[in-house]
Parts: structure tokens; sequence; C-alpha cells
């Protein structure tokens, strides 16, 4: 192992970053935190609180410099805090020297699907799916309509919220691995090839590490689709989602 650096994945909602946070889990030596820590009610968004309610971006900028030194592994979705968390997120990163990965997804269809059948039904996680689906299929719980004109706004904030993003890196010079979802998953590599050339980037000797490769592949199983009839306006929504998305 050669000087290995804690990650910062950069990403929106439903991307598919919880494997490969497994993944950095797996062969860094560095913690890996609770998932999206800034967002609302996690590990530190009391952070973020404080920040809206003082605005005090030096406050801020201390608070998060100060989190950063733990050398943790972070997945940060971007879309979610304020841009100022974000900005001063990446810029004490770069201060601490760590590995910047951006996670995108090119079908953006399938990203807000989910993310927004996940705004219906409460369901966020595998977990919650074992629970509220089956209720679902019973009908037991009905699913809230979809709010078309927020699947709108989503779109064309995230993409307005990734530029950004991807503009401050190219500012201030910080080298990032771009990963592309379907590039990983559905590409003409193993997902094995993939997870080995990320682990010597960040400075990580993965080759007698076959198990924890496999972690990379680990993905939440897709079963969505049996409760897509039971959503009020499903399928306004997918109208909706193919004639926005330019992907």
């Amino acid at each position: 192992m050669s000087n290995p650096r804690p990650t910062l994945t950069l990403t929106l909602r439903r991307t598919g970053g919880t494997s490969l946070q497994n993944f950095l889990a797996q062969v860094s030596p560095f913690r890996t935190v609770e998932h999206e820590p800034f967002n609302p009610g996690r590990l530190w968004g009391h952070v973020v609180k404080k920040f809206q309610e003082d605005k005090d971006l030096s406050a801020l900028e201390a608070s998060i410099d100060s989190l950063l030194q733990q050398k943790v592994n972070i997945k940060h979705c971007i879309e979610v805090p304020p841009p100022q968390v974000t900005k001063t997120l990446i810029k004490c990163a770069k201060k601490h020297g760590y590995f910047f990965i951006v996670l995108t997804r090119s079908n953006s269809i399938r990203r807000l699907r989910s993310l927004f059948l996940a705004f219906s039904t409460g369901a966020w996680g595998p977990e919650q799916e074992a629970e509220r689906y089956p209720a679902i299929l019973s009908g037991e719980i009905v699913p809230v309509p979809i709010d078309l004109d927020m699947v709108r706004r989503q779109y064309w904030s995230d993409q307005l919220v990734l530029g950004r993003v991807i503009a401050q890196l190219r500012y201030q010079q910080i080298d990032y691995e771009w990963l592309v979802f379907e590039e990983v998953y559905q590409g003409e590599e193993p997902v094995s090839v993939h997870a080995k050339k990320l682990a010597t980037q960040i400075g990580m000797d993965v080759s007698a590490e076959g198990a924890k490769l496999d972690k990379l592949t680990e993905r939440g199983k897709q079963s969505s689709f049996q409760i897509e009839g039971f959503i009020p306006n499903y399928d306004a929504m997918m109208q909706v989602l193919q004639e926005i998305c330019i992907d």
C-alpha cells in the first residue's frame, strides 16, 4: 500500500453510490462515515443547520475543516445541502489531500424514476422496500401522487448543480476520477477491472483481495417494477421524464 488517500465521492441521489462506498469501506484504511452525512438528520447535518441559521461562512469552513481532519471516506449528494456547503467541502477536502470521485449516471430517466418512486412510496432503501412494498401491493399503503412540476424542476436543478461542481473542480485545478454508473456496470470491462483501477489511483494495493473487489458489484436488487401500477400518476411521470431528459 503506497500513500493511500481518503475519498470524497460527489454524486446525485439514486446514482448507485452505495456499492461504491461499500467497496471503499472494505479496501480503504480510512473509516467510511454514514452515507450523505451532511443531509438533514444525518451525522453532520447539524453543521448545515447551523449555517442555514447564521449564514456564517467562516464558521462553516472551520467546522468542515475540523471534520475532514479525521481523514474519512465521504459520499456527498451535491443537490441536497446548500451550494455553499458543497463548495466549502470541496475546498477543505483539497486542503487535506482527499481523492475526488464524481459519480454520475448517463440514464437520467432511470435515476429520477427511482428518486420519485422513493418520494411516492416512502421506501428509500432495501429494508424500507421489504417493509412497504408488500403493504402497497396489498392495498394497505397507498402511494402518494408524484408532483410532476417537481420532476421537471429536479431534472434541471440537478444539471445546474452538477455543472457547478464540475466547474469548481476545474477552476481549483482538482484532479478527479469521473465514474459513470453504466460504464462501470454495463460496460465492456468486468467490474473488477474498474475496482482495481480505482483502488490503485487512491493508493491501495488490492491484488490479493479478490473478495473485497466483489463489494463493488453488490448492487441493490431492483424490485420497484412490481409497484409501478400502484403509483397514481406513474405513466405521466415517465412521459415527463422522456420529454425533458436529454440523455
